[in-house]
């Protein structure tokens, strides 16, 4: 029994890594959403393979660009599955308006270094006393 256990949690631990040949990665203004101070975008992944992957472990890097310049960078991730032939999408957002943008992929590991500083969308462990004050009594 310990030796199945063994084996699963070294399979769990040790993802493949993503085949970036097999996956398509686009990005796109969101038209859907008017603001004077920030551009929404939806990124797509697109599977021409046979694999399915787990959509949190295709990470990216959107980036917005003016005057031939990267402007603003977003990363992301995606939810859900990902199986063959099937695509994903989700929003990034940039503050500005923007109007040209690049999108290309990260690794994983990239992602979870950086997330585990508490940023790019990474939970942060939290500390012994609130921020903000909970509907409790006396407040």
């Amino acid at each position: 029994m310990e030796f199945l256990l063994g084996i699963w949690l070294a399979a769990a631990g040790s993802p493949a890594p993503i085949p970036w040949n097999d996956l398509a990665l686009s990005i796109e203004e969101d038209h859907s959403v008017s603001s004077d101070h920030a551009t929404l975008c939806r990124v797509r992944v697109v599977n021409h393979g046979r694999g399915t992957w787990q959509g949190r472990d295709v990470v990216f890097e959107a980036r917005a660009v003016r005057e031939g310049r990267i402007a603003a960078r977003q990363r992301g991730r995606f939810g859900w599955t990902i199986g063959p032939h099937e695509s994903l999408e989700t929003l990034v957002g940039f503050l500005g308006r923007f109007d040209r943008f690049e999108v290309g992929p990260l690794p994983v590991s990239a992602t979870r270094q950086h997330s585990a500083g508490g940023r790019a969308g990474g939970k942060r462990a939290r500390s012994g006393t609130s921020r903000s004050r909970g509907h409790g009594a006396g407040n």
